[in-house]
């Protein structure tokens, strides 16, 4: 499911880490003190109980191939606001180009139920290439909070690589730079 959004990532942060994904095929910058959940080390696991929001992620990244990357922040701003914004990354196989991509996306997500008003879409053009790129609020869960969520569609090698960005419609500010400067960090084949 390409409206798949799990959520995550924090604000200017002055050292940045690049994951690499050899098994997915890409990399992906995010700031250095988020953590990546998908790797479920003995520290993601530890922080687990004590930041909120965080089982989610773990449990998502346990439970979906998909899923290929889950960056998080668990820093001051998650802890405060009882939200863990990030990125993830997933992959599903494509069908046809990006306004196929479009049409089967948007319905996806207004046929789950899920937004709250309406999705902005549009086509980029970032360093790895045209993406089409959504904006949208979405409750995903009854008692959930609506976050603002921010996507990269990208078609590459038979696949569609969806980079996700979530964080409270209240803090899209903070995580704005970050956002963008990960989204521009994003490289197929590296």
């Amino acid at each position: 499911m390409l409206a798949l959004a799990v959520a995550p990532l924090a604000g200017a942060a002055s050292t940045w880490k690049t994951h690499h994904v050899k098994t997915a095929g890409f990399s992906i910058a995010a700031p250095a003190a988020w953590i990546d959940v998908t790797r479920l080390s003995p520290a993601v696991l530890a922080k687990e109980s004590s930041v909120p929001g965080l089982r989610a992620y773990v449990e998502a990244a346990r439970s979906s191939k998909a899923i290929k990357l889950i960056v998080v922040d668990v820093g001051k701003t998650t802890i405060a606001n009882r939200f863990a914004s990030g990125l993830n990354v997933t992959q599903v196989p494509a069908i046809g180009d990006l306004q196929t991509q479009r049409a089967i996306t948007v319905a996806q997500l207004k046929s789950a139920g899920v937004v709250v008003g309406p999705v902005a879409s549009s086509y980029v053009t970032l360093p790895a290439g045209k993406a089409l790129r959504l904006a949208y609020r979405a409750r995903f869960a009854v008692g959930s909070p609506v976050v603002a969520t921010l996507q990269f569609v990208f078609l590459h090698a038979g696949k569609a690589t969806v980079i996700t960005y979530t964080t409270l419609p209240k803090l899209q500010s903070h995580y704005g730079a970050p956002f963008a400067r990960s989204a521009h960090s994003f490289r197929f084949g590296q």
